[in-house]
């Protein structure tokens, strides 16, 4: 019997498929009917009336039927009892598309009829228009809200939108009013539903609208077009504000996104054309600067004291005013104030970087500014000094210098607030490479080396004391070039001919010499660096006193006999030099035994060998033969004097016991 009814019960449900497909394809078919017939028709309805309306006014207006007045009062009591049929049938005889459409099409007609009435017609006063238009934005927001009724939103507010391009208005102050009412009703309609397509449909129908009258008004006063920016800038910024008060979102909407994004690129280009066709240039820059404190204002209120509306909303409006201060920066500044004001910007980026705690889009909001900003200064200013330039002198290039000068404070002062470890390195160190150009582009020669040599200097002595890696790592660098530099101040020749700047050569060796010994100082946990250093120093010092000394027995010198015996003064010069390198080597082999330090003997020794190179290369081939004679006599005696003091001074060495017996150690 189970079974019997349970395959009953499968040819039942098998007979039953055919009927249930037949059920879905009537509902389909009653639903299409009911969106053709009940909506659909309702819509082409409304188009059709506001379309016959616009050609019965331009009929009427052709052959003259009516007069102005007549004509105005005919659509608005039009548009009144049709608006008054439409709500009485939605309220009281069921909730209608027709109804809804209905009352759309009368608030497109009521205001489209006061803009005729007002603008072309002339038999409105502007301000009774005004109140009209209020009036009839009121009543489209109330119902909208009332009914959450898009399609009042679709066809009445856009149709107002609409009717000054739909009933050929001209472009005028009036127009505008009336058109920033209408916009004013979207937005209080957006307000309070969260309907994106309104706010971005009533900003591409309305912008263009005002765009034209703007940029075809030649004899408009500044005031006014800086009024019109500023309304409907202020309009848009409402509407996305808006969308994100009513009901936040976890991330920004795209809608309120392209809102703000494009309203200030819309109000940046167009205000800048507009002032600028006016004859308003400072007005011009005035407005992009103001556009941008404006935005970051916004975006800093949105923060602070509106966290409704979201953090990603004021990040947004701060970035977008710190792109148009950036565009700002190009037209109000000029020289070295644009690397000093990007600078300068990127030190605020730096602050909100130390600030952004846990969040990371902010974080990177802060970063991307920092590092853009920072980029751009630096460009900006290497563009107004180029490598090129270096060489044109301090007048032409202080300017430029100056621009350095801000960018290398940017950067070490940004390092201090990132408060980011990465970053700081990052930022120090470029901070340290934009020094070393400035220190490039405003000297040259022997102050060039001397300075690079004091910054040197300057880093070893920070390194030291904070234990920087940026500054440690920078204070060789430095004083490397500063070598190098000092070097072509001083070439090696000058050992045969002397120095063509004696004092410029002191300044700079000296300067270099100084800076190794600091370095030394820093290094002091490395015995290997430190006394590297200070051997490094009395080279270049050793090398000041040998081109000193060179230089003073060069042809037409004073001191050209030496005793009774007349040798050429360059002999002289290469005589004495010899007995120069001798006996400092011989010194510093000395010290270095009594002292015990190895770098002292190994800087000796090779000294020495190179005094011992310099006679039997040199001198014996180019020196005559009684000053060969001498030469190698000094050199000897020298020689044997080392000899000695390295036999008596050196230290013997400890000696090994592991093969002494115990009881013997």
């Amino acid at each position: 019997m189970i079974q019997e009814r349970t395959a009953e019960m499968q040819d039942g449900g098998a007979e039953s498929e055919p009927g249930d497909r037949a059920r879905t394809k009537e509902r389909s078919a009653q639903r299409w009917e009911q969106l053709v017939g009940g909506r659909v028709l309702a819509w082409i309805g409304g188009v059709a009336v506001l379309v016959g309306l616009a050609l019965l006014f331009a009929l009427a207006v052709s052959h003259g039927w009516v007069s102005p007045a007549g004509r105005t009062l005919l659509a608005a009591a039009g548009s009144l009892l049709l608006l008054a049929a439409g709500a009485w049938l939605h309220e009281h005889r069921g909730r209608t598309d027709a109804a809804m459409v209905a009352t759309a099409t009368a608030i497109s007609g009521l205001f489209a009829t006061v803009t005729v009435a007002s603008v072309v017609y002339v038999i409105l006063p502007v301000p009774a228009a005004l109140g009209l238009a209020v009036l009839i934005g009121g009543v489209a927001v109330a119902l909208a809200v009332r009914w959450r009724a898009q399609g009042i939103a679709a066809l009445g507010i856009v149709g107002s939108l609409l009717a000054p391009v739909l009933v050929g208005a001209p472009g005028s102050a009036a127009t505008t009013a009336l058109l920033f009412v209408a916009g004013l009703s979207a937005v209080g309609v957006l307000v309070w539903q969260r309907w994106d397509w309104l706010a971005c449909v009533a900003f591409v129908i309305t912008t263009p609208q005002w765009a034209i009258w703007l940029l075809s008004t030649p004899e408009l006063p500044v005031v006014t077009a800086v009024a019109v920016l500023s309304a409907f800038g202020a309009l848009t910024v409402a509407a996305a504000l808006g969308l994100e008060r009513q009901a936040p979102a976890e991330s920004l909407r795209a809608s309120s996104t392209f809102l703000l994004v494009c309203n200030a690129l819309v109000l940046g280009l167009l205000g800048r054309a507009t002032l600028l066709e006016l004859g308003a240039p400072l007005g011009a820059k005035a407005w992009l600067v103001a556009l941008a404190a404006a935005h970051v204002a916004a975006g800093c209120l949105a923060l602070r004291r509106l966290p409704a509306i979201g953090r990603e909303t004021g990040l947004l409006l701060v970035v977008i005013g710190v792109l148009v201060g950036d565009v700002a920066l190009t037209s109000v500044v000029s020289g070295p104030g644009i690397p000093a004001a990007w600078a300068l910007t990127g030190v605020a980026c730096a602050g909100l970087l130390s600030r952004s705690g846990h969040r990371p889009r902010d974080a990177s909001l802060a970063a991307l500014g920092l590092g853009g900003h920072t980029a751009l200064a630096l460009i900006s200013a290497y563009l107004q000094a180029p490598p090129s330039a270096i060489g044109a002198g301090v007048e032409a290039l202080l300017g430029p210098a100056l621009g350095l000068a801000a960018v290398a404070a940017g950067c070490f002062t940004s390092a201090r607030l990132a408060g980011v470890s990465a970053w700081r390195r990052a930022l120090d160190s470029l901070g340290l490479l934009v020094s070393f150009y400035l220190t490039a582009v405003t000297l040259d020669g022997a102050a060039l080396a001397a300075a690079w040599a004091l910054e040197a200097a300057a880093l070893a002595l920070i390194a030291r004391r904070t234990r920087d890696v940026v500054a440690a790592g920078g204070a060789p660098v430095h004083l490397a070039a500063a070598g190098m530099l000092a070097l072509a101040v001083a070439p090696p020749d000058a050992l045969v001919h002397g120095l063509e700047d004696p004092v410029g050569a002191a300044v700079a060796l000296g300067a270099v010499a100084f800076g190794a010994l600091r370095l030394g100082n820093m290094w002091r946990a490395e015995p290997v660096l430190r006394w590297a250093m200070v051997l490094a120093a009395g080279v270049f010092l050793l090398y000041l006193a040998s081109t000193v000394l060179i230089g003073l027995y060069q042809p037409g010198s004073e001191q050209q006999v030496v005793g009774d015996i007349d040798l050429p003064v360059r002999q002289q010069g290469q005589l004495l030099l010899s007995v120069l390198w001798s006996v400092v080597g011989v010194a510093t082999l000395v010290v270095g035994l009594r002292a015990d330090l190895p770098a002292l003997r190994l800087g000796a020794l090779a000294l020495l060998g190179i005094v011992i190179a310099k006679v039997f290369l040199y001198d014996l081939s180019t020196l005559t033969s009684l000053y060969r004679v001498v030469s190698f006599i000094a050199l000897g005696l020298f020689l044997l004097l080392g000899a000695f003091a390295y036999q008596r001074l050196q230290r013997a060495p400890l000696p090994d016991l592991r093969s002494v017996p115990p009881g013997l150690r």
